[in-house]
């Protein structure tokens, strides 16, 4: 017992027994366990009570204040204790998306003189709708994402009603009836109920239960409860605690019984209704949210720039925000304009072009290391002067005192002094730029004449002129600060441009539309490399990580000792590629295992489609198989089944029928007996690390090439629930002991290697 610590690990109670100092730090520790390590402030949670809440509840101030600056004042006691003392907790979400709802407003008012309320939105615009319905959702709330997305697309609402009832069953529990809500929605499937009773409550969603006020009607309609009692019963079923839950089937089935239903019915109704009651939204919540959905899909159908512009602003800090909404703003066809210590402000701005399109104007508070506070009082400067002539003058005439060196270099990387001189040119001159406006600002701030000033206004005094250097910044420079400073290269914009025009629907420009849904397919893929690492596999063998930028994000592939070789030029940073290979999914991060690349034209994106498609090696097929590239039975097999199915059909997956001469002798001398090879055979199972996998099936490939023979190789591929068999007819080995235990070894935790007589 170690004199009353009661510890479970025998070598801390050694340690415990002959060192004083570990056992008063054990039990130093016990005395903490299970103490409140510190108190939080609930994001949205307030408390209401009749009386003054000092009177009801202990209450603290927080040591730190909220993003307004101001203290809020809190609770002591936790949430359940606060509502076991019967008071009420409201949640008071706010949403940032009614601030970009606002904004945009705001925008339209000001740039087309059109003034509405939200609230005077139409619920029927065609427009709205028709752009839900293409899967057009970045930026509308609530419906980004591509398992949304997909499913937004596929159900093609009509009414703000669909729009809600999505929104609510995008959820555990109600998701599993998304498919069902859609098809009874266009008719494919009749609108069913279990019972006749249960029409009035599910007529409006199509047979689903979606909200959990359906819940607590079927609750009344079926078991004779209250509304108040089957709110408690939801709540109890949210626990997902098996004693509840087995007290309030009891009472559920106890009710519906004295309501007349039959036991079978019953039960039934009672599964039905218990995997939504944890999970559902209440139809109030719904609708409201989807009501701010519809609104964003309104403007953003309706008044594209200035909606985009709002969405921008919004995002400011997120870079990879930022990314997805400029991409699909060059797939509305939005320019995108650098930012600008001329022409720029702090936020993103609508900007007129000479040939009356509207573009974007990058913000330069958006810009990574830049301060909104130092860009404000240039351009609070600039729109007093009516301009900056030169970078000199700007230095004489604006407030810079709060850009520093570090936020003078981030402008002048991104291109916001491009008006100016060439970038690398102006990076070298950082510090007369600094110097002549810290000393213009001595000047104006000192109150003394100069003496030019003794000849009165008309003579000005002369600029201090700073001369730039030839120095010249490349393309690939300008590409890779812009990347690191702002999430997108805007000089590489044409590019990217290029690429989205020029890609059709087999090939993917956009990181939003490769998701886990696509695992172990083959897709091909155009994009710009943004980044290159070279790395070895655990037997030396190189490979290369590249950052492949998409339109709205980037995504790493993978190349492979084999497809290096034939491709290694062409892993270069600003390269633009086309890549055919397979999809992997490795916790939840998704990768591309190339299979070939090129570089970018139209001719080349085809020739690697074509080689993807006849890229048929058996080793890859392996690979293939191992991460789930063939599609899977249309029903889980078991192996009894697949092994049955191998037995009886000679050709299953490729197999065929072979005779060979064990070790390579001569057939037919084996104790006057046929002889036929022996067997290796080799089974395998799919790991959530496809990159240990790839090297794996590597290490096997090598060793079977190094023990050729006569002998049969039969791989079982234990992959996403599912068995594949299929012989390796490509490769003869010589099934020997050596070589097993050799396999063994490099399948050791993911597979074995079993060498099967065949001796008849």
């Amino acid at each position: 017992s170690n004199g009353g610590l009661r510890l479970q690990v025998p070598e801390l109670g050694e340690a415990v027994d002959v060192d004083e100092s570990i056992r008063n730090l054990v039990e130093i520790a016990q005395g903490l366990e299970g103490v409140t390590r510190h108190s939080s402030t609930h994001a949205a949670g307030v408390v209401i009570s009749e009386q003054p809440l000092d009177e009801v509840v202990p209450l603290q101030r927080p040591q730190k204040a909220d993003g307004s600056g101001s203290v809020a004042t809190t609770t002591q006691y936790a949430m359940d204790p606060v509502a076991a003392l019967g008071l009420l907790k409201m949640d008071f979400l706010g949403l940032v998306h009614l601030t970009v709802l606002a904004k945009a407003r705001d925008l339209i008012a000001k740039h087309r003189g059109i003034h509405f309320d939200l609230t005077e939105i139409p619920l029927d615009d065609t427009k709205a709708f028709d752009l839900l319905s293409r899967g057009e959702t970045v930026g509308v709330f609530q419906l980004e994402g591509s398992g949304m997305t997909r499913y937004i697309k596929d159900l093609k609402p009509t009414t703000l009603s669909d729009v809600a009832a999505m929104i609510a069953l995008y959820r555990p529990g109600p998701m599993e009836h998304i498919s069902t809500f859609i098809d009874a929605k266009h008719g494919r499937i009749p609108v069913s109920y279990l019972h006749s009773d249960l029409e009035d409550i599910l007529e409006e969603t199509y047979g689903v239960i979606v909200y959990q006020d359906q819940v607590l009607h079927i609750a009344q309609k079926f078991a004779g409860y209250t509304l108040g009692e089957a709110d408690i019963v939801r709540k109890a079923m949210g626990k997902k605690i098996p004693e509840i839950m087995a007290e309030e089937r009891e009472k559920f089935l106890a009710g519906a019984n004295r309501q007349g239903f039959s036991p079978q019915l019953s039960e039934q109704v009672f599964s039905l209704v218990e995997p939504f009651a944890g999970y559902a939204f209440n139809k109030a919540h719904s609708v409201s949210y989807g009501l701010i959905s519809y609104w964003t899909a309104y403007l953003k159908a309706n008044y594209t720039p200035e909606y985009m512009v709002a969405l921008l602003n919004s995002y400011v800090g997120h870079t990879d925000r930022i990314t997805s909404a400029i991409a699909e703003c060059q797939r509305l066809k939005i320019p995108i304009l650098p930012p600008s210590i001329t022409k720029g402000h702090t936020d993103f701005t609508l900007e007129k072009q000479q040939e009356g399109a509207v573009g974007i104007r990058f913000g330069m508070g958006a810009v990574k290391n830049v301060g909104t506070a130092s860009v404000d009082a240039v351009v609070t400067s600039r729109e007093r002067l009516g301009g900056f002539g030169s970078i000199e003058e700007m230095c004489r005439e604006s407030e810079m005192a709060g850009v520093n060196r570090k936020t003078l270099e981030c402008l002048i990387k991104v291109g916001a002094f491009d008006d100016f001189g060439d970038r690398a040119a102006l990076l070298e001159s950082t510090d007369r730029v600094i110097s002549l406006a810290q000393s213009e600002a001595r000047l104006r701030d000192s109150n003394q004449s100069t003496m030019f000033d003794l000849f009165g206004e008309s003579v000005s005094a002369p600029l201090t002129t700073i001369s730039l250097p030839a120095t010249r910044s490349s393309d690939r420079e300008r590409e890779e600060w812009e990347r690191e400073l702002l999430g997108v290269s805007l000089s590489s914009i044409s590019v990217l441009s290029s690429i989205l025009s020029m890609a059709d629907s087999e090939h993917i420009v956009f990181r939003g539309d490769i998701d886990q849904g696509l695992a172990g397919q083959k897709v091909s893929v155009v994009g710009q490399i943004a980044s290159v690492t070279q790395r070895f596999t655990r037997n030396n063998k190189p490979f290369i990580i590249a950052g492949l930028a998409l339109m709205d994000g980037q995504i790493e592939v993978f190349v492979w000792e084999e497809q290096m070789q034939d491709s290694e030029d062409i892993w270069e940073v600003g390269q633009t590629v086309a890549v055919a290979g397979s999809v992997r999914v490795r916790d939840d991060q998704i990768s591309i295992s190339c299979i070939n690349a090129s570089l970018f034209t139209p001719d080349e994106i085809d020739e690697a489609t074509v080689s993807l498609a006849e890229t048929e090696q058996s080793y890859d097929a392996v690979s293939e198989s191992l991460h789930g590239a063939d599609p899977a039975p249309s029903e889980p097999e078991t192996e009894d089944k697949v092994q049955k199915e191998s037995m009886t059909n000679d050709n299953t997956n490729g197999a065929t029928s072979r005779s060979h001469p064990v070790n390579g002798g001569s057939p037919g001398l084996a104790h006057s007996r046929p002889v036929v090879p022996n067997q290796l055979n080799l089974k395998i199972r799919e790991t959530d690390d496809p990159v240990n996998d790839q090297m794996v099936l590597d290490d096997v490939k090598r060793l079977l090439l190094e023990y050729s023979g006569a002998d049969q190789v039969m791989l079982e591929i234990v992959a996403q629930g599912h068995i594949y068999r299929m012989e390796w007819s490509a490769i003869q080995v010589n099934a020997c002991d050596e070589l097993r235990d050799l396999l063994q070894g490099v399948l050791a935790g993911s597979g074995s290697a079993t060498i099967q007589s065949a001796i008849v």
